[in-house]
Order: structure tokens, then sequence, then C-alpha cells
């Protein structure tokens, strides 16, 4: 009696441990996904919290497995990439150390506690979607909301520092108001990034989990979830969709079929309704469609992660030696612009650092050898091309190592069964 009194009260602290660890790391992703809520910790401080907090928990609480070889192959590959990465004196290599620690613990996490927390991040973003969207819509029709002027970031264009985003914040939304990006202002204002900073990579977000959760159409949070990436006017965000879904129906022969040809019909459709629309003046057509136009140079018109001056300098780069190790991110960011996607991470961190990127993606998925592993990891490599930015986002990662544990309790059927998942405790 009295041992099972105890071992009651030392899972009512476990519990109730994890319960606090969960909030701090759908904090964690939350300032990784850079709500506006969270700007005023600047990177260095985020980074310092992070760390002893984690350093915390893995030392006084029991929510971590290190038996997986592959998981702890791929720690340390990943340990490996970020003092690679690291550029300067000693603080420079114990800031990356302890930047690596925002990643690590989601690595090792037993699997009821993965299985959990990606629960409860998903019921976090879809509160905050839901009214959000919400607030959204109704400022689309005229109606006006109190905000405040809020500004993200700084940036050299060629032109010296200058504001790199700058928003109307009407706490449950933003309005981007930034003329300078890669949009003209009247289409960045109707772009949806909810809460926070970037649509591509809220649209990129939804695609993932999308995909996790197996395309559920009857579920409320998907609906919500494509409803987000069509508000975000995300390219990116479209097309990785489409491949997902596509991925996803061919799994499912004899019903996905008939998902794809209702897919090709509608995208079909859409194209010619928003080609034709308002003369082809509105956000859809301007943003996805006439972005999906041929270009010599870019392939396709939307693929603007980098500029032409760029371009150029990552085609001689490839050709020198440098190649091999790159030349590091303070002299590309020292070449100005605002340049992202596998060039600029190759050309700061040559073929080693990809490499070593890769390595630590597919020691990973292969802790889950099935169809629905790959095609994460291809999502995750898509996501790379599109940019490097969030690749060891905190939301990102916990996605991608938590949704391959959860593969290995998927039934042949894909079908990811609550039941199935193992218990917390």
């Amino acid at each position: 009696m009295y041992l099972e009194k105890n071992s009651n009260m030392a899972n009512s602290l476990i519990d109730k441990r994890w319960n606090t660890y969960s909030v701090i790391l759908i904090i964690q992703a939350l300032y990784s996904l850079k709500a506006w809520f969270l700007w005023w910790i600047p990177g260095q401080t985020g980074t310092v919290i992070i760390f002893v907090i984690s350093v915390f928990y893995l030392i006084y609480a029991p929510f971590w497995t290190f038996k997986e070889n592959k998981k702890v192959y791929a720690a340390v590959l990943l340990v490996i990439l970020f003092l690679y990465q690291a550029e300067g004196n000693l603080n420079a290599y114990m800031l990356k150390l302890m930047e690596v620690f925002a990643v690590i613990p989601l690595i090792f996490l037993k699997p009821q506690y993965q299985a959990d927390i990606l629960e409860k991040f998903q019921k976090v973003i879809t509160v905050i979607l839901t009214i959000s969207l919400a607030f959204w819509v109704l400022h689309l029709v005229g109606i006006n909301f109190p905000s405040t002027p809020i500004t993200y970031g700084m940036v050299d264009r060629g032109e010296g520092l200058e504001t790199q985003y700058l928003f109307d914040n009407h706490y449950v939304f933003l309005v981007n108001q930034s003329g300078i990006l890669r949009f003209a202002t009247e289409l960045l204002s109707m772009r949806f990034s909810s809460i926070f900073l970037e649509p591509g990579f809220l649209a990129i977000l939804m695609v993932f989990l999308l995909f996790v959760n197996g395309f559920k159409f009857k579920e409320r949070r998907t609906l919500l979830y494509i409803a987000t990436i069509i508000a975000t006017v995300s390219l990116a965000g479209f097309l990785m969709g489409v491949f997902a879904y596509i991925a996803h129906s061919v799994q499912h022969a004899k019903r996905g079929t008939a998902g794809i040809v209702l897919l090709l019909i509608a995208s079909f459709a859409s194209y010619n309704f928003f080609q034709n629309f308002n003369g082809g003046r509105n956000f859809i057509n301007e943003g996805i469609i006439e972005r999906l136009e041929f270009d010599e140079s870019r392939f396709i018109l939307g693929n603007n992660r980098t500029s032409e001056d760029f371009s150029e300098q990552f085609n001689r780069f490839v050709t020198t030696p440098d190649v091999v190790g790159g030349i590091g991110k303070k002299r590309v960011t020292n070449m100005g612009g605002a340049n992202v996607g596998y060039k600029a991470f190759i050309m700061c961190y040559g073929i080693i650092g990809l490499i070593l990127f890769l390595s630590f993606l597919i020691l990973l998925a292969r802790t889950s050898k099935n169809y629905r592993s790959f095609i994460l990891f291809l999502l995750y490599f898509l996501m790379f091309l599109r940019g490097e930015g969030p690749i060891f986002w905190t939301s990102f990662v916990l996605i991608y190592t938590s949704a391959l544990t959860m593969f290995n309790y998927e039934k042949e059927s894909s079908t990811l069964l609550v039941s199935s998942r193992p218990k917390l405790r």
C-alpha cells in the first residue's frame, strides 16, 4: 500500500512537470514561428533561456530515452553542424552549443510525450488560427479594428540598413505594409499571416500538419489548415500542399485516384476562374498563378528567394574550391540583400554543411522506415529549398520528430489511431 501510494505521488509529479514543460515547448515553438508578442525577446537572450530550461529538464525529468542509435548519431551530426556554422571566438561556439539544445530535447522525447506535445501544439495553433482568421476576414470586408504600427528586423539591400518588415498590428492578426518586399503593397496587405511574421512559413506549417494528420477532411481543423493555406497566398504552400496530397493519395490507391482527379478538376477550374475574375486583378491570380509562369533564369517567376546578382555570384561560387566548405554567413550577409534558400545555405556552409544537414534528416527518417517518413523527409527538403531559415525552428523540428515516431504506431492504412499511441507514463 505504501509503495503504491508513493508510486502514484511520483507519477503525479511527473505529470505536473510534463504539463509545465509542454507549455514551455509550445511557447518555444511560437517563438520560433516569430509570434509578434515574443518579438521583444532578443535572439541570444532567447537562446540562453531555452538552454537553461532544457538542461534543467534533461537532468530532473524522465521524459527522454537515448536507446535509438540513429537518433544519437543524428544528434551528434547536428552538434557538428551547429559548431561548423559558428564564426568568431569561443563565445560564438558556446552560443551555437546553446542553440542546438533547442532541438536535441525534441529528438529524444519518449513516444508518449511526442504524441502528446504534437497534439497540444495543434490545439494551440487551432485556437490561434480560428480567432485570427475570423477577425482577418472581417477586416477584409471593411470592418476597422484598432491597431498599432510594429516593425521587425533590419536588412541591407545595398542602400544601407532599412526596416525589413512593417506591420499594422491588430493584435489577433498582422497586416503587412512592407512595400519594399517582393510583392506590391496591396497584395501584401491581403496575405494572411495570423500573429506570425511570415505567411509562407505559416502555410508550410499547415502542409506539414495536414500530411501528418492524413488529410482527414471530416475534421474541422483540417478545413481550418486548408483555409489558412489559401489565405496566405503562398506559392510554396500551394505547391507543397498539392505534392503532399498527391503523395498521400498515391498510398491509398482506391480512394487516391478519385482524390487526385478531383484535385486536378478543382485546380483547372480555379485557374480559369481567377485568371478571368476582375480581369485577372485579384490576389490569387497575382500571388499564385502569374508567379507560375516560366522564366528562363529562375524557372518560374515565383522563384524569387535570391536576387539575380546573388544567383550569378552563386554560379561563380560553385566553380571554386570554396564550394566544399562555404565562405561563412558573415561574408554572405555582407553581400547585401535578403537572399535565402539552398543557394544561400550552400554558399555559407558548402557541401559539407549540406551533407551534415541531409544526413541529420535521413537518420531521423530511418527511425520510421515507411513511405510516410520518406514523404515527410521530402517535404522538409522542399521547405529547405524554399528557405533555410526555419529548418531548425522548434515548431518544424517538433512536427518532424514527433510525426516520425507516430508513424511507427500507424496501421498499414496509414490511419493514425489514438488508441495505438503509447500512453503517458
